[in-house]
């Protein structure tokens, strides 16, 4: 028997064997409902960015590696979660199989918050210097930064020692911690803290600057063909998407490492951050970005909803009209 099992074949949290209940079933209810709500608006918004006409420009290339990540992790989060909450799935039933598949969602993880950080870098370099974002992203240069993002992501996850993640069904709490070596105490995870920090902190003070930025170039030559209205609106809109995941990511490790007493709610509110940080994003570039949402919308049947020709924008180049 795996380590953290009790005598009835239940996972162990905390010193208690948890027993299955139909909250277990609940919460998968919860989190297929969430993964519908969350996962097809970014479904739309992946489809929309995979057009030849967005993938010409840098920025749209980053996102669009975002919105892969965003995807598969609502899968594992919502889909794969729920399901093993609906069916009471857990190591002690089913193997090393479910550590696994929680390694692999930690190495997801960690390649998401690298990519959402060289966005942010995009966007800040746009303002602050126009020749070095070229440097850095133009053309296929762009596609080059999920290299460092794999190797980031392979050293945070094969690093850590002796992981143990695995999945409470009855609490829908998917655990990130270490196991001691004689596999009776799990420790804290520095990996995942300090991971989930720098993150937060770099992507907030990133922006922070871009905004500073954004704002000196607009006092001083305002809106001109390099820094249209609508590219300004872009950069706004990652803003708000890092300041969801920025918030989103503190939540999820104070509930996961502070404790909190006996709250029977932190697995499902955790999650619920989780998936946040990966669908809230659908619904901003949908709302707020109009090349994004006419694309999207061609899924739909319904003709004529939307004009065929749209207008694609990105900083540093000219708005162009493509049919």
């Amino acid at each position: 028997m795996l380590p953290f099992c009790g005598p009835n074949g239940q996972p162990i949290l905390n010193g208690h064997e948890l027993i299955y209940t139909n909250q277990g079933l609940y919460i998968g209810i919860f989190y297929l409902m969430l993964y519908l709500l969350l996962g097809i608006p970014q479904a739309m918004c992946l489809y929309a960015l995979c057009k030849r006409k967005h993938l010409k420009y840098s920025c749209y290339k980053l996102m669009l590696m975002v919105s892969v990540l965003d995807m598969i992790n609502l899968t594992d989060g919502g889909l794969i979660c729920g399901l093993f909450s609906i069916f009471n799935v857990h190591h002690c039933n089913a193997g090393r199989v479910i550590l696994v598949l929680a390694e692999i969602s930690m190495a997801l993880w960690y390649m998401y918050c690298f990519i959402s950080m060289t966005l942010a870098l995009n966007r800040l370099l746009e303002f602050a210097s126009r020749r070095t974002s070229g440097f850095l992203f133009r053309g296929h240069r762009a596609w080059l930064w999920i290299v460092p993002a794999l190797a980031y992501s392979f050293v945070m996850t094969f690093t850590v020692h002796r992981p143990y993640y695995y999945y409470i069904p009855v609490q829908g709490e998917l655990t990130f911690y270490r196991i001691s070596e004689d596999n009776t105490t799990l420790l804290e995870n520095t990996h995942h803290i300090v991971n989930n920090i720098v993150k937060g902190s770099a992507i907030a003070f990133t922006y922070i600057i871009m905004l500073i930025a954004m704002r000196v170039q607009l006092r001083g030559t305002g809106l001109t063909k390099s820094l249209s209205k609508l590219e300004v609106m872009l950069s706004i809109q990652a803003l708000i998407v890092g300041v969801m995941s920025v918030f989103s990511s503190i939540v999820y490790v104070i509930l996961q490492y502070v404790p909190v007493g006996d709250f029977k709610l932190i697995g499902p509110i955790g999650q619920l951050c989780w998936l946040s940080i990966h669908g809230v994003s659908g619904y901003i570039y949908l709302f707020m970005n109009k090349s994004i949402r006419q694309a999207a919308f061609e899924l739909c049947p319904t003709k004529g909803l939307f004009k065929k020709n749209t207008t694609v924008f990105v900083t540093g180049v000219r708005q162009a009209k493509l049919a």
